[in-house]
């Protein structure tokens, strides 16, 4: 898969970097700076914003297409895809550290309440999706929440002990980030998978019988 390639490379260039700056040779601060997953300004963190945000487009083209057909779990969708666009947007304007700036706590300790609660809100939407898909939501979340959680949360201690300068930080930075972005684009795959096999799509066609009459097929929606 083409997103899965381009997140490998983007982290492949990372550590290879941060593997020479700290090993062998000081690197620019410009040529760390834009390859670094850990940087707001730069190129990882723009196709992290980008994956986020055509997450949420394509949860909107299901979102539409549920409403047309009257789908009751519609709601839902839509739900997925403003969270998803917020996600891209915070990404990049990155509420959750100025949540951390406000605080005594790390934001992972509260972030981590909101997506137990989002989990259990989203859990009979869950059991109505067709087997294969669900298992992928499943996994792709808990990817994306291991990085932007789990990873995220352990790091904390480098930033307490002022071992930001690191390598092994920043190599786990690539840990999270990669578990981010995995996260999403694993998602992604399934999302086109489940819109792909026209499980979001109401399919109502009309034929006319031998006799003249005419019959309906039975209508299909997931």
């Amino acid at each position: 898969m083409a997103l899965a390639c381009i997140m490998a490379a983007l982290l492949t260039v990372h550590i290879v970097l941060q593997v020479w700056h700290y090993q062998w040779h000081k690197l620019p601060w410009l040529l760390l700076q834009i390859f670094d997953v850990n940087e707001e300004d730069a190129l990882p963190t723009w196709y992290s914003a980008s994956l986020l945000l055509l997450a949420s487009a394509l949860l909107y083209i299901v979102s539409r297409r549920k409403r047309a057909d009257g789908d009751p779990w519609m709601r839902y969708w839509y739900g997925l895809a403003l969270g998803f666009a917020f996600l891209s947007i915070d990404e990049v304007a990155g509420f959750h550290e100025t949540l951390n700036s406000l605080i005594e706590v790390s934001w992972t300790i509260p972030g981590g309440v909101v997506a137990a609660l989002v989990g259990l809100l989203y859990l009979r939407f869950l059991l109505h999706l067709p087997v294969r898909t669900r298992w992928l939501f499943v996994v792709s979340g808990c990817v994306f929440l291991g990085g932007a959680l789990g990873v995220e949360r352990w790091t904390d201690w480098y930033a307490e002990e002022n071992l930001r300068d690191t390598l092994a930080y920043n190599l786990w930075n690539a840990a999270e980030e990669g578990g981010e972005m995995g996260g999403v684009v694993l998602f992604i795959y399934a999302l086109v998978g489940y819109m792909g096999r026209g499980e979001d799509v109401h399919v109502d066609v009309t034929v006319a019988g031998r006799d003249g009459q005419v019959k309906e097929n039975p209508s299909r929606s997931a």
